[in-house]
Parts: C-alpha cells; sequence; structure tokens
C-alpha cells in the first residue's frame, strides 16, 4: 500500500522524485516536520485561522531575505527594494509552490494550474510554515530559504509585486462576494436592520464551513460584500473591501451556541 502511495506522489509531483532541490535540503528537513492542516489557508480547504501565523512567518522570512541581501553585499536601496520584494512576492512564492514545499503538503492542495490563481493563499501557505519552523528552531533552514528566493527571483517577480499583482487578481480582489462563492461559501440575503429611509442601514451574513460573520453597509450590496470580506479575512484568504463599509465582525448568535454545544460534547 505504502508503495503504490508513493508512486502515486511521484506521478503527481516528479519534479521532487528521488531528490531534493538544490540548496534547500535543511529547509524541507525542516519544514517536513509541519503538521499541513496548522499552516492550511480556507482558501486551500483548510479549517484554521492561520493569517497570525503568516504574519509573524512574514516578518521572519523577511528578516532573513534582508540578512542574506547584506551578506551578498547588495548596494543602493532601490537595488536592494527591488530584489527583495521579488525574492518575497507571492507570485514568486507560488510559482516555485511545488519545489519549496514536501510532498506531504503538496498534496493538501490543487493542482498547480489551479493554484495559480490563488497566489496570496500560496504566500500565506509558505508564510505560516516559515513562522511554524522558526518556532521549532530552525533559523538555519530558513536562512537556506532566503538564499533560494534570492537566486530564483527575477524581474517579472519585482514588477508583480508592485501592483495587484494583474488585472485578474484585481478583479477577484474587488469581488469578495464572488471569491466566497468560488470556496463553496455563501452569502444571505441582506436585510435592512436601521437608518433612516433617505439612508438606510443593512446587515449581511455569509458563511464558509463552520464559520460565520455579518457585516453592515449603506446598501445591500455593501452589506452583501463587505460579509463576504469580512469572512475571507478571517480565514486568512485575501479579499479588498472599501474602508468605508462598516465591518460588523461579531459572530451570529447561531454560531456562538454551536460552539457551545461542540465543546460540550
Amino acid at each position: 500500500m505504502l508503495g503504490r502511495a508513493s508512486a502515486r506522489l511521484r506521478q503527481l509531483f516528479p519534479q521532487q522524485a528521488g531528490s531534493t532541490s538544490p540548496g534547500l535540503a535543511r529547509w524541507h528537513s525542516a519544514v517536513s516536520e509541519v503538521n499541513g492542516w496548522l499552516v492550511l489557508p480556507m482558501g486551500f480547504g483548510g479549517e484554521r485561522h492561520v493569517t497570525t501565523a503568516a504574519w509573524h512567518g512574514d516578518k521572519v522570512l523577511g528578516a532573513a531575505v534582508a540578512r542574506e541581501l547584506q551578506a551578498q553585499c547588495v548596494g543602493g536601496q532601490d537595488e536592494l527594494t527591488r530584489r527583495f520584494c521579488a525574492a518575497v512576492s507571492n507570485e514568486h512564492m507560488a510559482a516555485h509552490l511545488d519545489q519549496l514545499l514536501p510532498l506531504t503538503l503538496l498534496t493538501l492542495l490543487p493542482p498547480a494550474e489551479e493554484r495559480a490563481a490563488q497566489v496570496h493563499d500560496c504566500g500565506t501557505l509558505l508564510e505560516a510554515c516559515v513562522e511554524r519552523v522558526h518556532h521549532s528552531g530552525g533559523a538555519d533552514a530558513i536562512e537556506e530559504l532566503a538564499r533560494y528566493l534570492l537566486a530564483t527571483a527575477t524581474d517579472t517577480d519585482a514588477d508583480a509585486s508592485e501592483g495587484e499583482g494583474g488585472e485578474a487578481r484585481a478583479r477577484r480582489e474587488a469581488n469578495p462576494k464572488g471569491r466566497l462563492l468560488e470556496l463553496g461559501g455563501s452569502v444571505g440575503p441582506a436585510e435592512q436592520v436601521g437608518g433612516a429611509s433617505h439612508s438606510p442601514l443593512f446587515r449581511a451574513a455569509a458563511s464558509l464551513g463552520e464559520r460565520r460573520l455579518a457585516a453592515e453597509g449603506g446598501s445591500k450590496k455593501a452589506a452583501e460584500k463587505a460579509a463576504a470580506a469580512a469572512l475571507l479575512a478571517s480565514a486568512g484568504v485575501h479579499a479588498a473591501v472599501l474602508p468605508t463599509q462598516r465591518l460588523g465582525l461579531a459572530r451570529t448568535a447561531s454560531e456562538a451556541v454551536g460552539s457551545r454545544a461542540s465543546e460540550a460534547a
């Protein structure tokens, strides 16, 4: 059984079969110990809130890349910024995910062609892995990862990191409701909860798996968009939301009751 499973993994990911990517031996050894369900974003079917871990991992990785740039004697603020942004861009990490992660993590993800439309999720995943490796004392492994990212980054990665990451990504981020529906979530119809006739206030609830959040807006569309964006943000999935939209981030009573029931069980 194990032999057949290993053969199937080699068919899915031939670039890792029987060998380790050059310069990543220590990183692969360290990240192979990471429990995938502790770092998997909701965008890839995870069930945990990983954005905090990814935030810390981003800072740890950024510091490692900065140290490597200093070790390479890279000079000039513009050149330092260009190379740094290229190395840590979501687009760059997404393009190299098959080389950066072990098979145990890659098998939890959709195919590479599908991941190409979820570069932010790819970045979140890798940054969360960095945080776990850092927590386990894998500083040398992270330094190795930083060197790899710098060595493989291109001008295209630098250009992508300067903007929204392309028109397709910009459209996806501007439509959190559509993004949520793509992931199998839902947004209930908004209902008026207050306000005057000339300035009504609407509330909508969004759900994804066991998560459920409500948000308010000055129109039904705004409330539904805000609810979807709030839920995606809580799940570690990137989506843009206008700063003027008022987000009601409190969980609904039904979720609270469900959580208490689960704890009691």
